[in-house]
């Protein structure tokens, strides 16, 4: 079976939830496996959690990856602007 895309992109195109605990309130807060911080849906706090290694963030192919399946209609353009906005931040704080 011959792949549309990089296996590595699974979670860009399928990304887990993951589900983890307001620290003030105890309310439940998920996340997109790719995201590192959202508001409680309770008391609006920002609930931070460790980034999950993503092949945006060391791939040298990640942004024409992104572009490719946005093209291929697996991103919508929204989701493909937040990845490249992620990847340009890697890169940027990796050069300073």
């Amino acid at each position: 079976m011959a792949l549309k895309y990089c296996p590595g992109a699974r979670g860009l195109v399928e990304p887990q939830i993951i589900v983890t605990y307001c620290p003030v309130c105890g309310a439940e807060v998920e996340f997109f496996e790719y995201e590192v911080e959202r508001k409680c849906p309770e008391c609006g706090r920002v609930v931070k959690r460790e980034a999950t290694p993503s092949c945006v963030t060391w791939c040298k192919s990640a942004r024409e990856c992104i572009m490719n399946l946005q093209q291929l209609g697996k991103l919508s353009a929204e989701r493909a602007r937040e990845l490249l906005e992620m990847l340009d931040k890697t890169k940027k704080s990796s050069t300073e």
